[in-house]
């Protein structure tokens, strides 16, 4: 919660952040069905550059990061996998509960957090089999 206070600026708002080690982060922006801005990429990237930016000007580095999002159009899914700066995922909120109510019941103490590391449209499958 610091961490997120102390990078956040009054334009610019990251949603979720998570400080794993050495001065990394992984970087969670959350969209909504109301957020009639979320389907354009473009507008999305910028908000995400943004934040990355904020953390590298404070010795930070962002190695991953999440989009959470009821759904995404293939042209969504498709100009997120041409963007390779930000190092982008995309999840689906069902995909994220499901996947929660998966670790619940798993033998992990910490997440593997690196499942979410690979893929451009993050596989709820893959991740509930590499946890179950």
């Amino acid at each position: 919660m610091k961490l997120r206070k102390k990078l956040n600026t009054k334009k610019d708002k990251i949603d979720v952040l998570i400080n794993i080690g050495k001065n990394d982060l992984i970087l969670i922006e959350c969209k909504t069905v109301k957020e009639s801005g979320y389907n354009k990429f473009s507008s999305v990237s910028r908000q995400l550059k943004a934040y990355s930016d904020l953390a590298r000007i404070n010795d930070f580095k962002v190695i991953k990061s999440l989009l959470i999002a009821p759904d995404f159009s293939d042209e969504f899914i498709n100009d997120c996998e041409l963007e390779y700066d930000l190092n982008l995922s995309l999840i689906t909120a069902s995909s994220l509960i499901n996947i929660l109510d998966a670790f619940k019941n798993s033998k992990h103490k910490t997440f593997p957090y690196k499942l979410l590391l690979r893929d451009v449209l993050i596989q709820e499958d893959r991740i509930l089999k590499a946890i179950g």
